[in-house]
């Protein structure tokens, strides 16, 4: 089966055979392929582990008539998309391909695409997925036939993330091509457009385009040196690197501090049953939805060796648990950002270019939905919903249950009393027991919260 998301490229396509990946590499593509490979650039990729590994097998079939060969490919667990990372993965992909473009500079090469498309995550850690991206530099032109691309795709969403608003990755979904320019200079504080680097990259582009250069004009700009062009990728690395994001806070960002803060023991003692409960079961893949900063998420992954789906709506969450599991090589959590009330959809061409988030994710033995169900409903989703969410699991669940004489409860509902329907413990229970059986059911002391462990009938 041809993946959807490849057929734009005129050199080959990726497609799946019996849980395999493999890439086909079309005639067109032959010369630059033997370039790649004859020029050492490969070898030197998958030595620093910046290029997804492949390997040319003789396959059964002749499976395109322009077909030159084709390659298995290692399989990335998860993909995802840059309006699902937080601003260090961004951060991380665009130095990522950057490194790849310098090294491939240095070897005769460049990369004829600079698209997030092009990265993905493995063990959070960026890595650049597309084998038949890279072309042979001719004429010795050095101009970067992907910067427009680059800017448009990385440079944007980080400038924007970084002076305007943390969210604003979101734009990428709107628009997959990547934030037009003049998109990203209206969004950008003024003064923020006389820093040098973004003055280069973004405002003088935009000025030159606006001037219509005639086609002669812009014929003699294209032809730049090797050592122009390696200064500009260096620059662009370093002013990416000194990006930060600003210290204002977002609305979830300090929700577990203030609540290990508030309710210590809570805290501790839920951790002590999501431990019991973890050893009573085999799990391979959680999803913990609500995971905030990813605290439950490392209890899970620690307890079980489960591949854990951390995901939450709040960036700055996202944030603090890449940079959490990227500092401490945590290898088997995977933070994305994810809205449970408007997950990604499916976008691109006929809505199958990029898949929705639930076609992308290993289907999980285990979701995990801890103090979130107050929230759910706040945001008028029914609990028979919510239930229903849960049921996508193939086994087991841990859900808290949250009371509406919480603390918590009472906070969000104050201003809703009349209008919410809220579920009691009674109700909760016979609505679970319709599609699960209860393993465990613990109260998370000292709050009158409760766990439920619950198997899949």
């Amino acid at each position: 089966m041809i993946d959807t998301g490849s057929f734009r490229d005129p050199s080959g396509y990726v497609f799946v055979e019996n849980d395999k990946i493999y890439r086909l590499v079309k005639e067109c593509y032959k010369e630059n392929f033997e370039k790649l490979q004859n020029s050492g650039l490969l070898d030197e990729l998958f030595r620093k582990k910046l290029l997804v590994r492949h390997e040319i097998i003789k396959f059964p079939k002749t499976y395109d008539q322009n077909q030159y060969l084709i390659l298995e490919v290692d399989k990335i667990k998860t993909i995802t998309y840059a309006y699902e990372w937080s601003f260090s993965q961004l951060k991380d992909a665009a130095i990522n391909t950057l490194e790849i473009q310098l090294i491939s500079v240095n070897k005769g090469m460049t990369l004829k695409d600079a698209t997030p498309f092009n990265i993905q995550f493995e063990e959070n850690r960026p890595i650049f997925i597309d084998t038949l991206s890279f072309e042979e530099i001719k004429n010795d032109n050095y101009s970067w036939k992907a910067y427009k691309q680059f800017c448009e795709n990385f440079l944007s969403p980080l400038v924007l993330m970084s002076y305007t608003d943390p969210r604003l990755n979101k734009l990428l979904m709107n628009d997959i091509n990547g934030i037009p320019n003049d998109l990203t200079l209206r969004l950008i504080p003024f003064i923020k457009k006389f820093i040098p680097s973004v003055f280069i990259h973004l405002v003088l582009p935009s000025l030159l385009s606006s001037k219509k250069l005639s086609n002669s004009d812009l014929k003699s700009k294209k032809i730049i040196a090797k050592s122009q062009h390696l200064s500009i990728i260096n620059q662009l690395i370093d002013f990416i690197k000194s990006l930060k994001l600003n210290d204002s806070l977002s609305e979830w960002g300090d929700y577990f501090n203030e609540t290990i803060n508030e309710k210590k023991d809570y805290v501790l003692n839920k951790e002590k049953l999501l431990k019991i409960f973890v050893k009573n079961i085999s799990i391979s893949t959680t999803w913990d939805i609500g995971s905030n900063d990813g605290f439950f998420s490392n209890i899970i992954a620690k307890s079980s060796n489960s591949h854990v789906y951390s995901l939450d709506i709040d960036w700055r969450s996202i944030e603090y648990n890449y940079l959490r599991n990227k500092k401490n090589k945590t290898k088997n959590i995977h933070p994305i950002i994810f809205d449970f009330s408007n997950p990604t959809p499916s976008l691109g061409w006929l809505n199958t270019e990029r898949k929705n988030i639930f076609e992308r994710l290993d289907e999980p033995n285990l979701i995990m939905s801890l103090a979130l169900m107050h929230h759910v409903i706040n945001a008028n989703i029914p609990i028979d919903q919510f239930i229903n969410f849960i049921k996508k699991t193939n086994k087991y669940a841990i859900v808290e249950y949250i009371p509406l004489n919480d603390p918590k409860c009472q906070e969000i509902f104050k201003t809703r009393k009349e209008e919410i329907i809220y579920p009691s413990e009674k109700e909760f229970i016979k609505l679970i027991l319709e599609s699960f059986k209860v393993i465990l059911n613990e109260t998370i002391e000292p709050t009158n919260r409760k766990l439920f462990l619950i198997e899949k009938k």
